[in-house]
């Protein structure tokens, strides 16, 4: 009974202290208020979504329907009712779960990248695994912690014990495994992993799950298909559910997922290293030149304690092998390389050929944000320009314009941005936007430059194409897709006819569409393999497909309908471009996509014969689950659709807690408290009691914030007994004099504070620029008030007597206005700090009501972010200025103080900083599972400071002071992970003089972002 009160306590204070602070609420943004909601409500799910959406919604809730049967039978499991929300008027492609409260959301739009399975099956299929995989964790002592903290224990157990590669992995794995296409049958997805083990070897552990600022390392979605993908190949699926089954029921063991992984290769790993080697000998037998590999020694050195790592190791090493095999067995085509390799990993993609001869491409890596780039025929290079934030499906160019899509969000709901087609033109140096009211994907010019060809996707996801006029921007004509049917990468071939990759429930095919008759023709179908990113040549239509288990580049013949393999790619070759004789494409390396080309010459064609490559651990997996996801679709009507009430579902309660717990303002202390946040997340609500220093019997808290109209409305408020002690100047009734006393206050404090805030959206382009004005009223009441004196001091020779100590009640009304705003030049992920930006503060406090005068004061600050001397360095200048109407004035400060010093309390405080930041060393050092640091990095900084202000002495004269303060010093800060966990931690010190009082000072600084998780 100790030991689990013990495990109880230890439970409570790790939660309470750091991990439901932070994961109470969690809101990707807002739907337009305009929305009117429906839902389908049925004792397995309920689906929520716009009324425009209502038959896709149908097809979504026979697709989980046929989930409940087919996406936990692996492990065992079929969650209890979960809610999915429908965001349809987003331009983005996404989905995601989150359990507090517990609900999925998908973002209906197809990417315009798309593989050969429809997004919607795509996307329910990976979200449902994970509420699968969550609510999974509801059972043994996680079962008991979530009744006593609901939704959020769950949560926080997932977030301490599974690690991001899982979540993801497992995912991909059943979206493979229920579909014919799936990521893992995409070369795509494998190759960042299959190059760095070709290339570079393997890395750590720690650095393969958190990533480098020196290498790139693979995502956690890549990385944890292969490991939680060939775990299940190896060892069956009990390896995953017992090991799942083990965390839920000991969530305080803290290696309780390494250790279920352990115990599920233990007996098994001997079986599958001799079958390795058997593999490997009929290999060598067949004369393919690999490594003859010791697989008993590969066993016994990955034999680890943490089954983390011996999986890991494993499955690298095996997957090094496999991939040198099919390395060895590859007969490479030749090109000729436009770029070399940067010293960073680097994206160069897009090739595009100008009239003159050089080549424009899209340069994207770890030491810089995109850009287009021009590379000189002579060997130089160009900056040309900075675009925003694009949809992966690069750009087209004619006459000297650059044309792609790009995202703009909306002024105020995130969740309405939409796509839009900006054309920059290279000679004037102009950049202009053609709007549409709907979204539009993947431009392409016509030959002359005169018309321009995209896709409208509309708020319920059905496709059209466009005819646009360069000049005017006006929609010339507008075809619909077929119904069910998904247009992507259109290219003109001629003035006349528009070439396209169509996707429907058949797959993947070539389409030939005539303008001028609106006929379509079928050209070639690919089925469940991948073809994207097409590109017209003079009788031939070049298209990157995935035949061979590799991207390469595949053209199809307009005269005779062959198909032809034109690059062997050891990686990848994407992105093709035509220009006359001569092909452009990206040709992958790990490194990141090198631009090459190479001559156009049938006769070095490979004609394909239509065999299709296999991909052995995704077919594994099907034939492993032997399911297929198949929704019946014969009778949609018996989903019953009925409205949605916002007003009627406000409130949703999903945690509680023995603590006090406020998500909202990351506060926490003891008391109770419980949380609520509607499924729409439009209203979030804390209501409890809290102890709160000052108030014996505690207080009552509510806090709401409701952000489902245009102004975000915040109300808070609080109300306890406080008492304190103080000494105090007090009026002696006889004789009429003023002491200083000790005295006992008690009150009943009444605080309620609401505010209105407007924030408005300007981001475009490469900068992202918010503008939020917001007016908070404030009121304190104090009743009650009684005095009880309890000892003179040495000023007072007469001992205690009657005193008049004024009102028994106060009122306190407050008004502040404030302006913040913000403008950010998008960053690369090597920077150590913004390298252009301004932000922006005003405010104003006063006290028009009540009958409490607590003066005014109003504030100024600023910050400029500059580039430094160097790549990644960063120069920030800071300055502001604040005026209190009296020295008496009991507002706080509203600015910084000077590092290192207390805060300054002048009626006029001005302050000024300049700091300058520079990375020192990327060390990918980990010291055992306690920590992995992945970048050293220095801070030098000066202030200033200065204040005029007045006092009173004992006489009550006035007189006026005047102080200047210096502080500088350096911070020495590291990024680090701490016991492989994924969010990053900011540890470091600061240390400085200042010469307030002439003194050394130093101060630890902590800081972690949830963001990254």
């Amino acid at each position: 009974m100790i030991r689990f009160v013990r495990i109880c306590f230890v439970f409570l204070c790790l939660i309470s202290t750091c991990g439901l602070v932070n994961a109470q609420y969690f809101s990707t943004g807002q739907d337009p208020a305009s929305i009117n909601w429906k839902q389908i409500n049925t004792d397995e799910f309920q689906i929520i979504f716009p009324q425009a959406y209502e038959e896709k919604a149908k097809y979504m809730a026979a697709i989980f329907q046929d989930l409940l049967e087919k996406g936990g039978k692996d492990l065992e499991h079929q969650p209890k009712k979960f809610s999915v929300v429908v965001h349809t008027h987003s331009a983005t492609s996404n989905g995601m779960v989150a359990w507090a409260p517990k609900r999925m959301e998908i973002f209906n739009t197809s990417a315009p990248d798309n593989d050969s399975q429809f997004w919607i099956d795509h996307v329910s299929t990976h979200e449902y695994r994970h509420v699968i995989q969550i609510d999974k964790m509801e059972q043994g002592f996680t079962r008991i912690m979530n009744y006593i903290f609901g939704q959020q224990a769950t949560m926080v157990v997932v977030g301490l014990y599974l690690p991001p590669w899982f979540l993801e992995g497992d995912a991909v794995c059943t979206e493979t495994a229920l579909g014919e296409s799936g990521r893992g049958r995409s070369p795509f997805f494998e190759q960042e992993l299959r190059a760095q083990l070709l290339e570079k070897g393997n890395y750590s552990y720690d650095k393969a799950i958190n990533g480098s600022y020196k290498n790139y390392a693979t995502d956690r979605y890549k990385l944890g298909y292969y490991l939680v993908g060939k775990a299940r190949a190896h060892y069956g699926d009990q390896l995953w559910e017992q090991t799942l089954t083990r965390v839920a029921r000991k969530p305080l063991g803290i290696t309780s997922f390494a250790d279920g992984i352990k115990k599920g290769m233990n007996g098994k790993r001997d079986a599958v290293f001799s079958f390795l080697s058997e593999k490997q000998k009929e290999l060598l037998a067949k004369g393919i030149n690999v490594e003859d590999v010791d697989w008993a020694e590969v066993k016994n050195k990955n034999t680890r304690a943490d089954g983390k790592l011996t999986l890991y190791y494993d499955t690298m090493k095996e997957l090094q092998w496999e991939w040198q095999v099919q390395d060895a067995q590859l007969e490479l085509t030749k090109f000729e390389q436009l770029s070399n390799r940067e010293k960073y990993y680097t994206n160069i993609r897009y090739p595009h050929k100008e009239d003159n001869g050089d080549v424009i491409v899209l340069k994207e890596g770890m030491a810089d944000a995109a850009y287009f780039e021009i590379i000189r025929k002579t060997g130089g290079k160009e900056k040309l320009y900075i675009p925003g934030y694009d949809f992966n499906t690069g750009f087209d160019y004619a006459d000297g314009k650059l044309i792609w899509s790009e995202r703009k969000d909306h002024l105020r709901w995130e969740k309405a941005d939409k796509s839009v087609l900006v054309v920059y033109d290279a000679k004037l140096k102009n950049r202009s936007k053609i709007k549409h009211e709907n979204s539009l994907f993947g431009p392409a010019f016509s030959e002359n430059g005169k018309r321009i060809v995209a896709v409208e996707t509309d708020d319920v996801g059905n496709n059209y194409l466009l005819i646009i006029n360069t000049e005017n921007k006006r929609v010339e004509q507008r075809i619909s897709a077929n119904e069910n049917e998904f247009i992507l990468s259109p290219k003109w071939d001629g003035n006349k006819t528009i070439v396209y990759v169509s996707l429907d429930k058949q797959g993947k095919q070539l389409v030939e569409l005539d303008l001028a008759s609106g006929n379509k023709t079928s050209l070639f179908k690919s089925g469940s393999m991948d073809i994207s990113q097409l590109e017209v040549g003079e009788g031939f239509l070049f298209f990157t497909a995935n035949f061979t288990g590799i991207d390469n580049i595949f053209t199809y013949q307009k005269s005779n309908g062959k198909v032809y393999q034109v690059t062997s790619s050891r990686f990848g070759g994407r992105d093709p471009h035509v220009n006359g004789n001569e092909l452009y494409y990206s040709d992958y390396t790990s490194d990141g996509y090198l631009p090459v080309k190479a001559r156009i010459e049938t006769d070095n064609w490979k004609d394909w014969n239509h065999t299709f490559h296999k991909f052995p651990l995704a077919e594994s997996l099907s034939d492993q689950l032997g399911e297929k996801l198949n929704p019946d679709t014969t009778n949609m009507d018996r989903f019953e659709v009925k409205k949605y009430s916002k007003l009627g579902h406000l409130f949703n309660f999903h945690s509680w807690a023995p603590v006090f717990i406020d998500g909202l303002e990351q506060k926490s202390d003891i008391g109770v408290s419980v949380a609520s946040q509607n499924k729409l997340s439009t209203l979030f609500t804390t209501v409890g009691y809290k102890k709160q220093e000052g108030y014996d019997d505690g207080q009552f808290y509510v806090n709401m914030s409701y952000q489902g109209m245009f102004p975000i409305i915040d109300s808070k408020l609080t109300v306890g007994k406080q008492e304190a002690s103080f000494a105090t100047l007090a009026n002696r009734v006889e004789p009429q004099q003023i002491d200083t006393i000790l005295v006992h206050r008690s009150l009943k404090q009444w605080n309620w504070e609401s505010s209105i805030s407007l924030p408005f959206n300007l981001s475009g382009g490469k900068y992202s620029t918010k503008i939020t004005p917001k007016v908070t009223y404030s009121l304190a009441k104090l009743t009650n008030m009684k005095y009880t004196p309890l000892a003179t001091t040495q000023t007072n020779t007469l001992g205690l007597g009657e005193y008049d100590f004024g009102k028994k009640s106060i009122t306190q009304q407050i008004m502040e206005y404030q302006l913040f705003a913000y403008n950010i030049v998008k960053m690369a992920p090597r920077d150590v700090q913004y390298q252009w930006a301004q932000v922006l503060e005003l405010n104003y406090r006063h006290t028009p009501f009540g009958d409490n005068d607590l003066g005014e004061t109003y504030s100024a600050e600023a910050y400029l972010y500059f580039p430094g001397v160097s790549k990644h360095h960063g120069t920030k200048l800071y300055g502001a200025y604040q005026n209190r109407s009296s020295f008496e004035s009991r507002f706080s400060n509203m600015i910084k103080s000077p590092r290192g010093m207390s805060n300054l309390y002048g009626e006029d405080i001005l302050t000024l900083g300049f700091d300058y930041a520079m990375p020192l060393a990327y060390p990918d050092w980990n010291v055992g599972p306690l920590a992995y640091f992945k970048r050293i990095k220095m801070n030098s900084f000066v202030d200033f400071g200065y204040q005029k202000g007045m006092y009173k002495d004992m006489n009550q004269d006035l007189f006026t002071y005047t102080d200047t303060f210096l502080t500088f010093g350096t911070e020495l800060s590291t990024d680090l992970h701490v016991l492989r966990f994924s969010a990053p931690v900011d540890l470091g010190i600061r240390v400085g003089y200042e010469n307030q009082t002439n003194n050394l000072f130093t101060e630890l600084l902590v800081s972690f972002s949830l963001s990254a998780f």
